[in-house]
């Protein structure tokens, strides 16, 4: 099983945990950054001491442009090409000023994602919830996880 398809495997097992922002507990709650970490510790892929998302408002996205989301995504993950994409990749959004909501492709045009009052839900990447009101996807960037050393 290649280190994608252990992330997508395992990110099936945190559906239907609820929305709860700054959270990481699987079944009682998680976000959407907080999932792609609780994940790739709960496939051992990192420990669980390696990485800390630091507190931050939901809102954040709307009043700062700061990418915040990028500085954790860089310690776990390096960029790829839209076109590259495969099972267990990070695609990562922009709404509002920044980059400020994660999903994990698990493969057949699907992503699971921690979205607001849903929890973590599969959604299709077609979804109108991807694109902005002209109709442009929100995707920024892709992330694909690198072995640790």
């Amino acid at each position: 099983m290649t280190n994608g398809e252990l992330i997508a495997k395992e990110a099936l097992t945190w559906l239907g945990t609820p929305h709860v922002d700054n959270c990481m507990a699987k079944k009682y709650g998680v976000d959407c950054a907080h999932l792609m970490l609780g994940v790739l510790i709960d496939a051992n892929l990192i420990g669980e001491g390696d990485m800390r998302i630091e507190h931050y408002s939901n809102e954040w996205h709307l009043h700062r442009s700061e990418d915040k989301f990028l500085k954790y995504m860089e310690l776990v993950a390096y960029e790829v090409d839209i076109d590259d994409l495969q099972v267990g990749d990070f695609i990562l959004y922009q709404y509002g000023r920044c980059i400020s909501h994660g999903a994990i492709y698990i493969g057949d045009n699907q992503v699971i994602h921690a979205y607001v009052d849903m929890g973590v839900i599969i959604s299709n990447c077609d979804d109108v919830i991807f694109y902005d009101s002209k109709g442009n996807s929100r995707i920024r960037k892709v992330y694909r996880f690198k072995e640790q050393e």
